[in-house]
């Protein structure tokens, strides 16, 4: 006779809750499968929806779906044609086909799981060249308050043929400070000219010689090559000018009509206030740089789709703002590619239009806003009114404010709620991710030393009184990818915090840490199992608290007695009034030695005697019991957590087990959720009717199964 003893801590899965408490995945991290590489990551996401959707996950924030600049390699954060999800005879975009998009969010539909798309409504990058005057002012007008314009987003464009009075010959090409101001010298760039017959030649780069300052200051000029990349510098030294001189044959341009496009780049970002101030035709012996335009790519009115038009107009600068934009901040600095002008009337409806149209053509029900910290936020205030106005609800919209201070993310919320009509800010509760708490939280992982009782004075509800509601709390995400930036310990213990502490956010689990994907600079963690159990004990009894109360935080009125273990590694938490009218106490302990420690607890909802039953079995005893003096006995291992939850009177506790012998079960007794037992007789084994115990596990019970259900006196 083979015996197998199967325990179960999970008892109260035995009874669904009807409440359901939101939790967001992040679906995806920065180096996901991409179709260029012949992946296909919606097709994985959709293989994986309806166990998301089981697991408890209401909301699935999937990466940037529009067509990209960078193409099928992109993660989507150069977004070009907006309307374009894989479609449009262009191919599958990073992430996939419209048409499996499509089939994705289907079956996230059937499952109960909110798509939540990735919209950025900071930049745009990808359109054609266009002549754009609006920088050419801001360029020559250029003042030193000012940012200067990035060159590695505009160039210069000569007319040559046809009637432009420019031909073959040599054209000698002055470059310098437009301010002359010693900040933006000796620093490199890049000279590089083409025409349409001629263009990258793939020969070493040139090197410029000094002094170079042309005519202009009595000095030599240096030879650049058509096609050939010159390395210079503007020298903080002598007359401040760089001049080259470049030599068009009749073969090196199309004489009916052509360009000399010139590009002043930059190879590690630190942009100059440098310029062309001329260009000497020797050939006609004059100066044509009066004909010479700038050009940025910024013309987005041909896009396969045929929809979401933009030219320079709805960027910055513009005609409306040369004069009055100093490219300066995190407003208005162009800190990724061409930065919209949500002031623009013209750019905020295309916005607005776009994501009125994911609502209602793709089937997106949720929001994630990308690098909402350099834009005003009255354009998402404005946003929402518009969705709302239009009958569009979204209980998912949350802002990405990349930083740590929690001050900063509650005036960013204020901001959004300061621009929203009354009767949006009732219906939509925007959100912001808690960068705040997440740094608290990976501090008490891995900063050796740190107080980890200082997380409950972090983030944006327990630092700056913002409510729980407007707050997405978070572990790792995808910007969090450079060496040291995971959580590198036991992140499993952050995840332990914010899915059973509901005050302080909605929380979102990352997919790698969820699934145990590799990815660079991270443990490679399978957090599943105790990631869905903790998502079962929050729906099952936390969903529906309305307070916490840190049993362990600085200054606590409770008394303790560590046997082991320290009080300044430990978390331990209270929380009252959630589903089923249950008290829940929390330990997480971050230190490397067992906790063993008696606790006084919070009595307003409990009395001396009462028992808890530890629910996530990692507890060294299953039940404890609130002494004389209020407290109760917590025995956890080093680096674990422990959840406990007040049952009442537990006759035969000793029988939590199911025997299997030889094709018989033998039900013993099993308390759930509202604290009473389950007294079961043997039963034949046979196909047919089941109970299930567990998420994922199912004891087959025969058809004459019969259970009678007892009161707990």
């Amino acid at each position: 006779m083979k015996k197998i003893i199967l325990h179960f801590f999970f008892l109260f899965i035995l009874i669904q809750s009807n409440f359901s408490q939101d939790v967001m995945m992040q679906g995806w991290y920065w180096d996901y499968p991409k179709t260029c590489n012949g992946h296909s990551w919606v097709d994985s996401l959709n293989n994986r929806a309806a166990a998301l959707g089981n697991a408890g996950f209401t909301h699935l924030w999937l990466p940037p779906a529009s067509r990209a600049s960078f193409g099928s390699c992109s993660n989507g954060y150069d977004p070009q044609d907006l309307y374009d999800l894989g479609e449009f005879g262009q191919g599958p975009t990073g992430f996939g086909t419209r048409s499996q998009l499509d089939v994705l969010i289907n079956t996230m539909n059937t499952n109960g799981v909110k798509a939540v798309a990735d919209v950025v409504y900071n930049h745009r990058d990808g359109g054609a060249p266009e002549n754009n005057p609006a920088v050419g002012n801001y360029i020559e007008n250029y003042t030193i308050n000012k940012s200067a314009f990035p060159s590695d987003r505009f160039r210069c464009v000569l007319p040559l043929g046809g009637n432009s009075g420019n031909g073959a010959g040599d054209y000698y090409i002055k470059i310098s400070s437009k301010t002359g101001n010693a900040s933006f010298h000796n620093k490199p760039y890049v000279f590089y000219t083409e025409t349409d017959l001629v263009a990258w030649q793939n020969l070493p780069d040139l090197n410029e010689s000094e002094p170079n300052g042309g005519g202009d200051c009595g000095q030599s000029s240096n030879t650049a090559n058509i096609g050939v990349n010159m390395n210079a510098t503007i020298d903080a030294e002598g007359c401040l000018t760089d001049e080259f001189k470049v030599t068009l044959t009749a073969n090196d341009f199309n004489a009916t009509g052509d360009f000399l496009y010139i590009y002043l780049t930059n190879p590690n970002g630190d942009y100059t206030d440098h310029r062309v101030y001329g260009i000497w035709n020797a050939a006609a012996a004059q100066d044509v740089v009066g004909s010479m335009s700038y050009q940025t790519y910024t013309d987005f009115t041909q896009m396969p789709s045929g929809q979401g038009a933009m030219n320079f107009e709805n960027f910055k600068p513009n005609s409306n703002n040369t004069n009055t934009t100093t490219l300066v901040g995190d407003w208005d600095w162009l800190w990724f590619f061409y930065d919209y002008d949500q002031n623009v009337a013209d750019t905020k409806t295309k916005l607005f239009d776009w994501t009125k149209w994911l609502w209602t053509n793709v089937g997106i029900e949720g929001f994630r806003m990308d690098a909402v910290k350099h834009f005003d936020p009255n354009f998402i205030g404005d946003l929402m009114d518009d969705l709302f106005d239009n009958g569009m609800i979204p209980d998912m919209v949350v802002g990405e404010v990349y930083d740590a201070n929690p001050s900063v993310l509650k005036n960013w919320l204020d901001g959004v709620r300061a621009g929203m009509d009354a009767d949006t800010k009732a219906a939509i509760k925007v959100k912001v991710f808690d960068f705040a708490l997440r740094e608290a939280l990976k501090n008490a992982s891995d900063a050796f030393g740190f107080d980890v009782r200082n997380v409950f004075n972090s983030g944006l509800v327990d630092g700056v009184g913002e409510s729980g509601f407007n707050t997405v709390t978070f572990l790792n995400n995808h910007d969090f990818r450079d060496a040291g930036q995971p959580v590198q310990n036991d992140p499993m213990l952050g995840y332990a915090y914010l899915l059973t502490n509901n005050q302080v956010g909605l929380p979102c689990v990352f997919y790698p840490d969820y699934y145990g994907t590799s990815i660079p600079h991270a443990p490679t963690e399978f957090l599943q199992p105790q990631i869905d159990q903790l998502i079962a004990i929050h729906q099952q009894f936390i969903s529906g608290s309305t307070s916490v109360d840190y049993l362990s935080r600085f200054g606590t009125p409770y008394t303790s007695n560590y046997a082991s273990g320290f009080d300044n590694t430990t978390l331990l938490y209270q929380l009252s009034g959630g589903v089923g009218g249950k008290e829940i106490v929390v330990a997480i302990n971050y230190a490397g030695d067992p906790l063993v420690l008696d606790h006084q607890l919070n009595l307003s909802q409990l009395v001396i005697g009462d028992n808890l039953v530890e629910l996530t079995g990692n507890a060294n005893q299953t039940l404890t019991t609130i002494n004389g003096a209020g407290q109760i006995h917590i025995e956890i291992p080093p680096r674990s957590y422990a959840v406990w939850v007040n049952a009442g009177c537990l006759p035969s506790l000793v029988h939590q087990q199911i025997t299997v012998t030889d094709g018989l079960y033998e039900v013993w007794d099993f308390i759930n959720s509202s604290g009473l037992i389950f007294n079961g007789t043997n039963v034949d084994y046979e196909a047919g009717n089941h109970i299930d115990l567990l998420p994922g596990f199912e004891v087959q019970l025969g058809a004459d199964f019969s259970a009678e259900i007892k009161a707990c006196n």
